[in-house]
């Protein structure tokens, strides 16, 4: 009975398993200076290209700047305002030291909203195109900055206040209520 090719390449392997792995190991630490020395000098020749391609493929990186772009994409549209495209953004934010330093600088203060990154117009009417575009932090500008954080924090405990009020109202109209039932039983 014939073996086909992948039987005979299993049993093979299971007879002289032992030897193979002497061998291949051996050809690795024989070959592995030449093969590093290979992989670091392509390295070095193709490392702009290889960086910018992390940086790029960066989940992160290129997620911020795409959402930063979905958002002026829709007000443009609904101001009827040019806008940048989105390949010509994402080259343009990834070449921008500025863009860079505030993505690091949010990054390492573990992602606290008001450090975000954001781009604003100098021009409101040029529209969101890259000549008119600039890149600056979320806290800079009043309604991101403090101000919108200690405003909700009022909002919220002027209706902690509103609820214990109601519930002490409530409390107080059960009261009342039942006095009022006592009165008209004694009659």
């Amino acid at each position: 009975m014939a073996q086909d090719r992948s039987e005979y390449q299993k049993k093979y392997y299971q007879d002289h398993k032992k030897e193979l792995q002497e061998y291949f190991r051996k050809k690795y630490l024989k070959e592995r200076k030449e093969r590093l020395t290979k992989a670091h000098n392509w390295y070095i020749l193709h490392r702009e290209e290889i960086l910018a391609k992390l940086k790029t493929k960066s989940l992160a990186f290129t997620g911020h700047a795409h959402a930063i772009w979905n958002a002026i994409r829709k007000y443009a549209k609904q101001w009827k305002l040019p806008i940048t495209p989105w390949d010509e953004f994402k080259l343009w934010t990834i070449d921008d030291p500025i863009y860079n330093e505030l993505f690091e600088a949010w990054k390492e203060s573990g992602y606290i909203d008001n450090f975000s990154p954001v781009v604003m117009r100098g021009v409101k009417k040029n529209g969101f195109v890259i000549e008119n575009l600039k890149w600056d932090v979320k806290s800079k500008y009043s309604w991101w900055n403090e101000d919108s954080t200690i405003f909700k924090e009022i909002e919220e405990n002027l209706d902690k206040q509103q609820k214990e009020h109601n519930q002490r109202s409530k409390e107080w109209r059960k009261k009342i209520r039942e006095e009022w039932k006592a009165k008209r039983k004694g009659k």
